[in-house]
């Protein structure tokens, strides 16, 4: 356990670095990309790509009945409040129907973007085994950074304030 935290915090440090330079970088077929994959909204069913074109973003998979989700949720809801105008924040729902995954909305706030996974964007962001899970996304839709399971408030502020360039500062 304490080597996977190791490992994501390095990729905290290795994110900012790539969104930093994801202007110059080609376009390489084998790295996980969700690009152009269009989810339905779970609370207004329009369709839209999960990330932001113009700032990362940090995409939250949720399932129903899912007890970390909520807790990563709530410290997700700080970080938007806090952190929305350099960071975007997306909820993604997976392993549950169009309903369970809209009453299980309930626990996260109204603010952050929702959507229903497909098998396509599940496959394209590398899988999801766990929940939640955690992807970094940069302005193209591709994944940066992956992490299983819950993750803590520490980690997700550092990976925010690592995201924005300092925009966002530690609490």
């Amino acid at each position: 356990m304490l080597a996977l935290k190791a490992s994501f915090n390095s990729l905290v440090l290795l994110t900012a670095l790539a969104v930093s330079s994801t202007a110059s970088a080609g376009n390489n077929s084998t790295e996980l990309s969700v690009a152009q994959i269009q989810l339905k909204d779970l609370r207004t069913s329009q369709s839209s790509v999960s990330y932001h074109s113009q700032k990362p973003t940090v995409l939250m998979f949720f399932q129903p009945d899912c007890s970390w989700c909520k807790k990563q949720g709530k410290i997700i809801t700080q970080l938007v409040s806090e952190c929305g105008n350099s960071v975007h924040f997306t909820l993604v729902g997976d392993k549950g129907s169009k309903r369970q995954l809209k009453r299980e909305l309930r626990h996260f706030s109204e603010t952050i973007p929702s959507q229903q996974s497909t098998q396509l964007f599940a496959r394209k962001s590398g899988g999801v085994k766990g929940f939640p899970t955690t992807l970094v996304l940069d302005t193209q839709g591709h994944v940066l950074a992956k992490r299983r399971g819950f993750t803590d408030e520490a980690t997700l502020r550092k990976l925010t304030n690592e995201l924005s360039q300092g925009e966002c500062a530690l609490q």
